[in-house]
């Protein structure tokens, strides 16, 4: 029932205004039907979120690992975490401020890896323009034009998530990531060997099962260059669907696209000389 009521409450909000758009019912009706039946969901969804949140926090050490763990928990408010990552991460391309920690090595990732997100948002933005010519209702364009603009302001985050984003190498370990989502921890002393390896496919982030062995790939468009083998597994995701929370994987090897500067980078952070190939 908890994953009902928020998509009636949406589903009421969208019929409430395409009939104060289109003249059906007037300002005062509109507000009416809102309040007679937003007001009563609205209130059990937010007590319902404040009940899990309470669960959450009585086995948590802090608010921001119960909300984390509230927002895993239900597929509404993971939507909400990755649209606003990928906003915070539109943001701070603008502001010029990597996501980055003090101390952290940023591994780059992000050439060649532009071209799609780069025609995706061009699309969005003819889109935005030849609906905003053709469509004759100054307020059915107008609803359109601002979800036109939201749209590709979300494109352009996902662009800018993989820029701002990059992988971390700190002093004992190395963290993987997919723009906002963080795909694997891996402790230096965990990776046995670094070499040059390269791999036109998978194209996709994608957990890969091989004979004995299992791989997180994390490619470019055109693959994968750098092999990391390990001398343990370690628990590994790919980002998936907005909504979903992606199952993670123990994994013994890792295939990455990086940018030019980084294999010497990683190939450094191998602890054993023997193991730097």
């Amino acid at each position: 029932m908890r994953r009902v009521l928020p998509v009636i409450a949406i589903v009421v909000v969208v019929i409430d205004a395409t009939l104060l758009a289109t003249g059906v019912i007037g300002p005062a009706a509109a507000l009416a039907l809102f309040l007679a039946v937003e007001a009563p969901l609205g209130a059990a969804v937010v007590t319902g979120y404040v009940r899990r949140y309470r669960a959450h926090r009585a086995s948590t050490d802090s608010r921001r690992d119960a909300l984390r763990a509230l927002a895993a928990d239900d597929p509404y408010l993971r939507m909400i975490t990755f649209e606003l990552g990928t906003l915070a991460s539109l943001g701070r391309w603008i502001a010029r401020r990597p996501d980055v920690p003090g101390g952290a090595v940023p591994i780059g990732y992000s050439l060649g890896t532009l071209g799609m997100p780069a025609a995706l948002a061009v699309a969005a933005l003819i889109e935005l323009v030849a609906l905003h010519l053709l469509i004759p209702w100054p307020t059915v364009r107008l609803v359109l034009d601002l979800l036109g603009v939201y749209a590709l302001l979300v494109v352009l985050g996902m662009l800018a998530g993989r820029i701002v984003r990059p992988h971390l190498l700190t002093s004992d370990e190395l963290v993987l990531r997919s723009g906002p989502h963080g795909c694997a921890r891996i402790p230096l002393d965990a990776l046995a060997a670094v070499r040059l390896d390269r791999r036109l496919s998978p194209t996709n982030a994608e957990l890969v099962s091989e004979p004995g062995r299992e791989i997180l790939a994390l490619p470019g468009a055109d693959g994968t260059r750098l092999t990391l083998a390990l001398a343990r597994p370690v628990a590994a995701t790919v980002p998936g669907m907005p909504w979903s929370s992606p199952p993670a994987r123990e994994v013994t090897e890792v295939r990455l696209h990086v940018d030019d500067d980084a294999a010497d980078q990683l190939r450094a952070a191998v602890p054993s000389p023997a193991g730097r190939t």
